[in-house]
């Protein structure tokens, strides 16, 4: 393995400047020399110069240990959601991405004020919370976040995620507005919930399961590894589901679908490929414009509610997955000057 190269992929990541291919590139090294002590000493150099260059209150080592390295901040006074916009500080903050494989973690991120998750209605009263974090993903961007409670989550890409800076002694409650996959420490102690688009909450009663609610999609997806959740829209309970189970939820009609599914395929996007099992062309079609970063349109109606199963490797080119996807949908694509449409 080429260190220097490797050096320079891993500035390139840390910093958000790489291309998709050079992040790709990043990740396979990492996974093809995981087991490799060159590379293992190599990263523990790079993330303690790393660290030296942007401090935290909170990151992972590389043993994945949560440490301290100052000490943290007095927590801000407690105030309502309504009132943040007046009263929250502007602060920047380190926060942290995995370096898979090897438990090493940074990434930058801003506090900032951001609107409720879909699902909440305007007006609704909520626990009263001190300073929160948002995290955002972009077009074609992955992260990869440990909370102060230990919980792992994976982002997938456009996807924000909220969550206080001190959970509740009580409860812990999140907003997201996206695709993430959790691994939730103390779920039977300490209740765990997320609250997404479209009204629905998900709360954790196991470890590791992936929730998939973009605002404006016509579905919504949770699916679980191990463990167990619980599952309601608008405050009424829907089901609950155990490891190897999986439900999609209809929006506009409160319809629900619940079956069975192979967990190896239930976050393949974490390795960069992408899967749909099920799902709502349009709504394929608005993964697609996200995984590919292009705008992709569906100009015939009909075709809108299709349900369509496919999946695709993280090389795929957009060409090649409107292809397939046309070829099931007996649909036909084009290009034009904003994308793509598909006719």
């Amino acid at each position: 393995m080429d260190q220097a190269h490797f050096t320079h992929l891993f500035r390139l990541y840390i910093s958000g400047k790489c291309s998709p291919e050079e992040r790709n590139e990043f990740f396979d090294l990492l996974e093809a020399n995981k087991e490799d002590n060159t590379m293992i000493s190599l990263l523990d150099q790079l993330y303690s110069e790393v660290r030296l260059e942007t401090p935290s209150a909170t990151y992972v080592n590389n043993r994945g240990e949560i440490d301290l390295a100052v000490h943290p901040a007095a927590p801000a006074k407690v105030v309502p959601f309504y009132k943040r916009r007046s009263t929250i500080r502007v602060a920047a903050a380190a926060s942290l991405l995995l370096l898979l494989g090897t438990g090493a973690w940074m990434l930058s991120t801003k506090r900032n004020p951001a609107p409720l998750a879909a699902g909440v209605q305007k007006g609704e009263k909520l626990e009263l919370i001190a300073a929160t974090t948002t995290i955002r993903t972009g077009n074609k961007e992955r992260k990869v976040i440990v909370l102060s409670d230990s919980t792992r989550i994976v982002l997938n890409s456009g996807t924000e995620i909220r969550y206080p800076d001190q959970f509740d002694p009580q409860k812990r409650e999140i907003f997201l507005e996206g695709e993430a996959f959790f691994e939730v420490s103390n779920a039977a102690a300490w209740p765990f919930v997320i609250h997404s688009a479209g009204g629905m909450t998900t709360t954790v009663l196991g470890t590791s399961f992936n929730i998939k609610a973009y605002p404006g999609r016509s579905q919504a997806i949770v699916s679980v590894v191990t463990g167990k959740v619980k599952i309601s829209k608008d405050k009424k309970d829907i089901s609950t589901l155990i490891k190897g189970q999986e439900l999609h939820l209809t929006m506009l009609t409160g319809e629900v679908m619940q079956r069975n599914t192979i967990s190896i395929n239930t976050a393949g996007w974490q390795t960069g490929d992408i899967s749909f099992s099920d799902e709502p062309l349009e709504d394929i079609m608005k993964d697609l414009q996200i995984f590919y970063g292009v705008n992709i349109k569906i100009s015939n109606p009909g075709l809108a509610n299709l349900l369509i199963t496919t999946g695709f490797k993280k090389n795929t080119s957009v060409d090649s997955a409107l292809d397939i996807i046309c070829e099931l949908a007996n649909a036909k694509y084009a290009r034009n000057q904003d994308g793509y449409v598909v006719y």
